[in-house]
């Protein structure tokens, strides 16, 4: 059995689970570890297959897979609940791990997608699929895009970081898993029926906005969303104060 890695800090008895976006991997969330009580939280920042600590491990990187590597590492690590905190693309993995795995106790998403994926038509997903797969500046013109706000040693950080975090695969076979062109059939509704806790960025792609992350779980029951003021898509690192503090008063409320 494959077993994902990990970053691990802190030895408290609420034990979490972080996962990480398309473009980044999990160290997107060492800048906010410093805001969390070492003595009230466990945290496992996990790699997806192809990413940072687990760029080695080789696979399909597909939604199946991706679901099974976390349930199989939380069982490895022996954890009888949890919480499962996703981010971005990521958020789509954990949102069908919530549906199969009980342990599960609270889901936190960041800047999320459905779990049915991004709608897209097949034109627009070829044309991206393609871009990516030639590094034809697609990544520069994204961060660019998201990060208007920001100084170029940021979009630098941003840029290195998306295509040395992860192999070119990987990147490409995730992307292709949630560009969803039967975005209205591809999927049987899932059942979660934990609460859903949801932070988005004000300054993000207006397809995060809270407004738009709203339509995409208004079919579950218990779901709440905050949006933060001064937050584009990494919510983690350019509010990590706020951030933490908002995942700390989440996770001791359940």
């Amino acid at each position: 059995m494959t077993i994902l890695n990990y970053k691990k800090f802190g030895n408290g008895e609420k034990k979490l689970i972080f996962l990480h976006e398309l473009m980044g991997d999990c160290t997107n969330y060492e800048n906010c570890l410093i805001y969390f009580d070492k003595n009230l939280f466990t945290i496992f920042m996990v790699d997806l297959r192809g990413y940072g600590l687990s760029k080695n491990i080789l696979g399909k990187y597909n939604l199946d897979e991706a679901v099974n590597d976390v349930i199989n590492l939380v069982t490895n690590l022996k954890l009888t609940d949890y919480v499962l905190v996703a981010h971005s693309m990521s958020s789509m993995i954990a949102q069908h791990i919530t549906s199969k795995d009980k342990r599960v106790k609270k889901l936190i998403l960041l800047t999320p997608i459905s779990y049915k994926g991004v709608k897209s038509t097949q034109k627009a997903k070829d044309s991206l699929l393609t871009q990516m797969e030639k590094n034809s500046g697609k990544i520069e013109d994204i961060v660019e895009q998201s990060s208007k706000r920001y100084n170029q040693t940021w979009k630098d950080y941003r840029i290195n970081l998306a295509y040395n975090s992860s192999i070119l695969e990987a990147r490409i076979s995730y992307m292709n898993m949630y560009l969803n062109i039967d975005y209205e059939s591809n999927f049987e509704k899932l059942e979660i029926d934990v609460p859903i806790k949801i932070i988005t960025g004000k300054y993000d792609f207006p397809v995060f906005s809270k407004n738009e992350v709203a339509k995409y779980f208004e079919e579950f029951n218990d779901v709440e969303i905050i949006e933060f003021e001064e937050a584009g898509h990494y919510p983690m690192i350019e509010c990590p104060l706020l951030f933490a503090s908002k995942i700390e008063f989440w996770v001791k409320n359940l």
